[in-house]
């Protein structure tokens, strides 16, 4: 009888930490590459974008254009962006640190003194991020991939 009690016991508290909601911080931790940036509805019509990455990076052949996009998020609430570029055979590497918080399915990126809100969704290994630029206008849909 002892022994049911302690199986029960060892099941119960296994089934209940294996219920745990994960931290929607967690989802989103590591480094994640760009897959697709959708902009559209620019007070600007040129700035409206419609790009498909692959392995992080957009190609361009016939302008001799390539585009690499990294974020990766890390636990201390800071986050890293990498553009790797190359133009006509010139490669060039910027990055760009800022901090995030997150509220539920909502982020706040800050970086330079100013932040941007958007809404987010994990699932599988995709990261999506929609957001409203308030400078241009443009509601910006970023798709990325671990």
């Amino acid at each position: 009888m002892k022994t049911l009690k302690l199986f029960t016991l060892l099941f119960v508290s296994v089934f209940i930490l294996s219920c745990k909601k994960d931290d929607p911080k967690d989802l989103i931790l590591g480094e994640w590459k760009a897959s697709k940036i959708v902009t559209s509805g620019c007070t600007d019509p040129t700035d409206n974008q419609n790009l498909t990455f692959t392995n992080g990076c957009y190609t361009e052949t016939l302008l001799g254009i390539e585009l690499c996009l990294t974020l990766n998020f890390k636990n201390d609430g800071t986050y890293i962006t990498t553009t790797k570029s190359t133009f006509l055979g010139t490669p060039s590497t910027e990055t760009e640190t800022g901090t995030y918080t997150i509220d539920g399915s909502n982020i706040k990126l800050c970086t330079g003194g100013s932040c941007d809100n958007a809404s987010f969704t994990v699932s599988d290994k995709s990261l999506n991020i929609k957001g409203k630029d308030t400078d241009s206008g443009c509601n910006n849909d970023l798709t990325l991939i671990k």
